[in-house]
């Protein structure tokens, strides 16, 4: 790949990452119901209280703004590796809840979740990757001679 096409990919997932994060925080904020019914098992689902969909809204709210910032901002190496890393508790809160001592909690449903959170991580790590190749003066980490 070319610089600008090497460019140009961490652009697209960067704008993947951000429709992602915006996409499913708006669904959160304005279907809390539906989210709740979809992401927890029935008893759990049941169980839910005006506390869950508020929190389940602010979540939403929350990966909106996350989205609406990553969508529009110049990431660096260091800000990729930053918001990569972010994810590690995310997917631990993944193993915690559906197969650690929390399964049963959410369905079957967000293996999902665990996979964005796993393409977030790698994607981000991969795009600092690219950034700091780039820096550097070409994949290699060496600067091009003609």
């Amino acid at each position: 790949m070319t610089t600008p096409q090497r460019l140009e990919a961490v652009r697209r997932v960067q704008t993947v990452m951000s429709a992602a994060y915006t996409g499913l925080g708006a669904w959160c904020l304005f279907h809390p119901y539906s989210v709740i019914a979809l992401g927890f098992t029935p008893e759990y689902a049941a169980e839910s209280s005006v506390i869950t969909y508020l929190a389940t809204r602010c979540f939403g709210a929350q990966a909106m703004t996350c989205g609406l910032v990553l969508g529009t901002s110049d990431m660096t190496a260091f800000s990729f590796t930053a918001f990569g890393l972010a994810m590690i508790p995310y997917i631990g809160w993944n193993f915690w809840f559906g197969i650690g001592p929390a399964r049963g909690m959410v369905t079957k449903l967000m293996w999902l979740d665990f996979v964005g959170n796993v393409f977030f991580l790698g994607g981000s790590l991969w795009c600092a990757k690219v950034l700091k190749e780039e820096k550097k003066g070409g994949k290699s980490g060496h600067a091009k001679k003609d």
